[in-house]
């Protein structure tokens, strides 16, 4: 265990690198000089879209919304509804004259991406089930392409390591590697991590983040389905796949916390289960988690996570300080009590008013994202895609096993939940509902 002063130490290099990349995201980036900058001047840029769900249909038009000089060229997905769907859907937006798919550009089937990735795209936008993030931005950035990567980074501890591999070759390459944590990119939160890392509530004592909401809905398994195209159709509920909502959805808010705190945890003991979704059809996941994370500083952070229908719903944060608080409630409404008192929005107006006012940073990390690109500056969110992403599997396999998760035991021996070679007529793994205090998942 690291010692309080080099912890506070640590927290504090921790703190001051992070308000150095906020800042360069929110202004265009950093200046580099090995960035390879191709698109300062002005050329038209292509990009490619895998993965074309409604998160990546979104992400493709934020793309486009974000700089005038950008073509979508080019498409990949297993299924050819979905392609099809999100082509037709882009089509009709206002950005639908730059949206350029041409049928042999349309790419089908699990080796898609390998064709998007050997033609001449500059920026590929990567959407598709999280257990193929951590390998497509592998072979992305060995392609020499641009990334924009949603989140998770991963699945498994492989696939998170695998990142911060894949970080540094973009960063010796030149090459943009943007996570799709837009928390990072909103006005509100970016300020109030500034007033919390500027001491407004004193030294951090401890935290709380809860997010209570409904499940996901579940598709049909269709005729002729194999078992590998049912999975991926469902995949939020098959852990290889999503990492389960502690992972693929909760990412947002353990990132969250990790910034507020300026460290990554030494320790995660959490619990958890499935009381609603019991039925086959809900694959391996639980429905509830709840976990403590401790720190080398002494700091702790208590956080619960559910997705069961027919009940409340919240989404809070609290942080405690010797000098004051912080209270959020949900994505962009923030407020700090203490002799530094301090509103994010303005509340007197109605509750939809409030909320309209925020929550753009889907379209910012894209807007900050092309910025840089045509400036000359550099944007690099792998590090902390890769290590959010651990932290909220410390909590999932934790709750999976009932034992402690030693952050630098995790690591030491990385767990490899995905396949590495996938046909559709495969046989997968018997994987089976984690039993707490008996097996994890196997």
């Amino acid at each position: 265990m690291t010692d309080n002063n080099d912890s506070k130490n640590s927290r504090r290099d921790f703190i001051k690198k992070s308000s150095t990349l906020a800042g360069a995201a929110a202004f265009a980036g950093f200046a580099n000089a090995s960035v390879t900058g191709h698109a300062a001047d002005n050329k038209t840029l292509k990009l490619g879209l895998i993965g074309c769900g409604g998160r990546g249909s979104g992400a493709a038009r934020q793309a486009l919304l974000a700089d005038d000089k950008v073509e979508l060229v080019a498409m990949a997905d297993v299924f050819e509804k979905q392609l099809q769907n999100s082509l037709q859907t882009l089509q009709k937006t206002t950005v639908g004259e730059r949206v350029k798919v041409k049928q042999d550009r349309q790419y089908l089937g699990l080796d898609a991406y390998e064709k998007m990735l050997a033609s001449d795209v500059d920026i590929v936008i990567l959407a598709t089930p999280p257990a193929f993030r951590a390998p497509f931005i592998a072979a992305a950035i060995d392609a020499d392409k641009h990334v924009f990567a949603e989140k998770p980074g991963a699945t498994d501890v492989a696939g998170a390591l695998s990142i911060l591999e894949s970080t540094k070759k973009a960063e010796q390459k030149g090459l943009f590697l943007v996570a799709g944590l837009q928390g990072r990119y909103e006005a509100q939160p970016r300020e109030m991590v500034k007033r919390l890392h500027g001491g407004d509530i004193g030294d951090l004592m401890a935290m709380r983040m809860t997010r209570y909401l409904g499940p996901v809905k579940v598709r049909q398994r269709l005729e002729g389905m194999s078992e590998l195209e049912y999975q991926i159709a469902n995949w939020q509920y098959f852990t290889w796949l999503s990492g389960d909502g502690m992972v693929e959805l909760f990412i947002h808010e353990i990132d969250r916390m990790a910034w507020i705190a300026g460290e990554y945890p030494v320790s995660c003991l959490a619990t958890g289960g499935r009381q609603t979704r019991i039925e086959e059809k809900h694959g391996h996941v639980f429905d509830h988690f709840a976990a403590c994370y401790k720190f080398a500083s002494g700091l702790e952070l208590y956080a619960s996570t559910r997705q069961q229908l027919g009940c409340d719903r919240t989404f809070e944060m609290v942080v405690n300080g010797s000098k004051g608080r912080c209270i959020g409630n949900g994505k962009v409404d923030f407020t700090i009590t203490g002799d530094k008192a301090w509103a994010s929005i303005d509340k007197s107006g109605s509750r939809r008013k409030r909320k309209a006012s925020g929550q753009q940073g889907h379209q910012l990390e894209h807007d900050a994202m092309y910025a840089a690109l045509r400036s000359g500056g550099y944007i690099n969110n792998g590090d902390y895609l890769a290590k959010s992403t651990l932290m909220a599997i410390m909590a999932r396999d934790s709750a999976y096993s009932g034992k402690e998760i030693i952050w630098d035991e995790m690591i030491k021996d990385p767990q490899r939940l995905v396949p590495t070679k996938l046909s559709w007529d495969m046989e997968l793994p018997k994987w089976k509902v984690a039993m707490p205090g008996q097996h994890g998942i196997i």
